[in-house]
């Protein structure tokens, strides 16, 4: 079966085309002046299909990221993602970051996520070695996060300003930013293993939606009455 899985909840996007696990095609695009990303989600999706010469009736399933991650990249992500399943009606599945960063494990039976949320706040999950979830992404206080992350050996996975933080608590985490892999290889195997494990209903593209585990950080002012 081809699956399509794409990505646009960080800086840089991923776009990966496999025939089960077997990687076809695989891109990566970054931010530009122009624009983010997710601006050249379609565009991209339309090269790999036409380099692979296969029309988007031949894909069999999709892989998103659900996120945490950036607001607008997970809503570009997830509007795509519900509009192709519903339009080819294939199966699309909804994988949250963390499950795919804790791929980078294999030293310890834990990977503890931690993403800077902002505002004091940290968002976090744990996933086993088969990167089955131990606690779902949620946010909490930093403190809180750090105590966690001091409880036991895990393997600590973190973006680029959280490193900083862990740092000042003597702790030392992965910057998955910095590691230069394709995690669209991953989103792709995350994908796969979903659609064997769960039954096809699950994966109706009405149930995909964003994983925001917090309000975006906008203010909107009151109306003068």
């Amino acid at each position: 079966m081809n699956i399509l899985a794409f990505d646009t909840s960080y800086e840089v996007m991923h776009v990966t085309l496999g025939q089960n696990d077997t990687v076809l095609d695989s891109r990566m695009v970054g931010n530009t002046e122009q624009g983010y990303n997710s601006a050249y989600l379609i565009s991209t999706i339309a090269d790999v299909m036409q380099k692979n010469n296969l029309k988007m009736q031949d894909v069999g399933a999709l892989g998103v990221n659900i996120g945490p991650g950036s607001f607008t990249g997970l809503r570009a992500c997830v509007t795509v993602g519900r509009v192709l399943a519903q339009q080819l009606e294939i199966p699309v599945v909804g994988i949250p970051s963390f499950q795919i960063y804790s791929m980078l494990n294999s030293k310890k039976e834990k990977t503890f996520c931690i993403m800077d949320a902002r505002r004091g706040k940290a968002y976090a999950g744990i996933y086993n070695k088969n990167s089955d979830p131990v606690m779902n992404p949620c946010a909490m206080e930093y403190e809180e996060s750090f105590d966690i992350a001091k409880s036991e050996e895990f393997f600590i996975i973190s973006d680029s300003r959280m490193v900083k933080k862990l740092e000042e608590n003597n702790l030392t985490g992965v910057n998955f930013q910095e590691t230069g892999v394709d995690y669209g290889f991953f989103l792709l195997k995350q994908t796969l293993k979903h659609l064997k494990n769960q039954p096809k209903e699950d994966f109706n593209w009405r149930n995909l939606k964003p994983l925001y585990i917090q309000p975006p950080p906008i203010t909107i002012s009151k109306k003068q009455t």
